[in-house]
């Protein structure tokens, strides 16, 4: 009975709550077909201005509802289908718009030859170390201490940054705190005394003292090396390197050396020392001839209107990475020497184009302990250039000619080294290209739209006209008669202030005459002569 009673409860209140809203419901039923037939009538009108007849068919009442459901799936499906193509075609835009290919026209060309950077074995003057010591330590030969600051400058002047162990000794010495390592190899490093020849007797092949990762070195026709200096540099004003012209000319570069011995690195003009790949020892009495294999990588003029990470390279003059020069031996040594400014908040002396601190040999100490740059090296990565040119060492002949006879050695102060290196004229280069372009993009949607969907771009303009069209229209007209409402409103609610006021005038002057009555009445029976009474 309990149940039946709360079923009866239940069913009456909801009787009563449909029979209360019952006008709101139809109310909103009759706002939503409105709505619902003029929706209908601005797709039939789109559908009609762009000539698409299938949406004018999915509005069309005389056709049955199945079919109308028919043509509703077939737009969706080929809208849908639009869609999903043309996001693969903007991703293809986006992530690899680029090809490389090979070029083989190779009549004509024209080439740079290789950089070499000089590392000597003995960095030091001996005459500038003994100027120094006496200028910073006031220490001269005869005192004791002599040998030990001449060891100190030997550890700073060999040190690398792959070999610092041997600066850890003096990092308890207080007195080299202060010493800027960089000035110091300046002043005690060994002059550039050779003797640059070149194919072209017109040519001044440039030369710089620069500081790498093994230390003080001499750049060779690299102008990429001008930025290790640590002084602002313009790509513009960059000297060029020696170029010549494949299969026409003889290219080469002629290095003579006098009383001096050390490693070469030979690498692009447009990179710095970094790689072990093309390393040549050069002794005493040596002369070496090495011929190199170029594969040179040129870009196209449209790759520069893509991003850095559409094209997934960088140009030598585009600025990133803090770098105003870019180049991806340069990118990765400055980011080497950030990690070690992170970890022991100084930079080592190898690089001077790096804000920081300069590390004294307790701060290498500190480097020692992290293992630096050992882990850095798999941390670093950084994109590669968009024209790069690679050097293979093809053919090397050496051969010693300070001997004579096989006995007699010409004494060491005639005894000179060279080294001589030349190209072979390549035949093969590979080109960087773009292979979809932002108006193959463009034509691709157009296709896709056509295919698919059968419009274009003037009837999408007209389909988005006909629709903002009619929008503002219904808005204008619902603003207007949003208005209009407000406005009865208004003047509904005045009339009813104006009706109360004069009804309210009118008591009040009904009032006043009740009440001059009531005085005048009194007045009347005040002036009535005196009642006589009789017994």
């Amino acid at each position: 009975m309990a149940g039946r009673r709360l079923f009866l409860w239940v069913r009456l209140i909801l009787a009563r709550v449909v029979r209360s809203s019952t006008p709101f419901l139809r109310r909103l039923m009759v706002i939503f077909g409105a709505c619902l037939a003029r929706i209908r009538e601005v797709v039939a009108m789109a559908g009609a201005e762009t000539g698409l007849l299938a949406i004018s068919l999915i509005v069309h009442r005389r056709l049955h509802a199945l079919e109308r459901a028919l043509w509703l799936g077939v737009v969706l499906a080929s809208v849908i289908t639009a869609l999903i193509i043309s996001n693969v075609q903007l991703g293809r835009y986006f992530t690899s718009p680029t090809v490389i290919s090979v070029d083989r026209d190779y009549r004509g060309w024209n080439g740079s030859l290789p950089a070499v950077t000089l590392c000597y074995y003995d960095h030091i003057d001996s005459f500038k170390a003994n100027e120094y010591i006496q200028e910073v330590w006031n220490v001269s030969i005869i005192d004791e201490d002599y040998f030990y600051f001449m060891d100190f400058l030997y550890a700073v002047v060999n040190a690398t940054a792959g070999n610092y162990a041997e600066l850890v000794k003096f990092a308890e010495d207080e007195r080299f705190d202060s010493i800027d390592l960089y000035e110091m190899i300046t002043r005690v490093d060994r002059p550039f005394e050779q003797v640059i020849s070149s194919f072209d007797a017109n040519f001044d092949v440039h030369v710089q003292m620069v500081m790498t990762e093994r230390g003080s070195c001499y750049a060779i026709n690299s102008p990429m090396s001008t930025v290790l200096s640590g002084q602002p540099v313009a790509y513009e004003l960059m000297p060029q390197p020696l170029s010549c012209q494949y299969g026409k000319q003889q290219c080469y570069i002629r290095m003579d050396l006098y009383e001096s011995t050390g490693v070469l690195d030979v690498h692009s003009p447009f990179e710095v020392s970094a790689s072990e790949a093309n390393i040549v020892a050069l002794h005493k009495s040596d002369e070496i001839t090495a011929s190199f294999k170029v594969l040179e990588t040129v870009a196209s003029k449209n790759l520069r209107q893509l991003s850095v990470a559409q094209r997934k390279c960088v140009f030598n003059n585009e600025e990133t990475s803090n770098l105003k020069i870019y180049s991806k031996s340069l990118c990765l040594a400055r980011c080497r020497a950030v990690m070690a400014l992170e970890m022991c908040n100084c930079v080592p002396f190898f690089y001077p184009y790096v804000e920081g601190p300069s590390c004294n040999p307790a701060g290498f100490e500190c480097l020692l302990d992290f293992k630096w740059p050992i882990w850095a090296l798999h941390i670093c990565k950084c994109p590669s250039t968009c024209t790069e040119i690679e050097y293979t060492m093809q053919t090397v002949k050496k051969s010693s000619w300070g001997v004579k006879n096989n006995e007699e050695v010409v004494s060491s102060e005639t005894a000179t080294s060279s080294f001589r290196w030349d190209l072979i004229p390549p035949k093969v280069r590979l080109r960087r290209d773009v292979v979809y372009s932002f108006e193959d993009l463009v034509v691709s949607f157009g296709g896709v739209l056509a295919l698919f969907v059968g419009v274009s771009v003037m009837g999408l303009v007209e389909m988005g006209h006909v629709i903002i069209y009619n929008l503002l229209l219904d808005l204008f007209t619902f603003l207007c008669w949003m208005f209009a409402k407000v406005r009865q409103c208004y003047q509904k609610g005045n009339r009813k202030s104006v009706a109360n006021r004069i009804h309210n005038h009118g008591l009040e002057h009904h009032h006043q005459l009740e009440e001059e009555q009531q005085r005048l009445s009194l007045a009347d029976t005040a002036e009535l002569p005196p009642f006589d009474y009789v017994n």
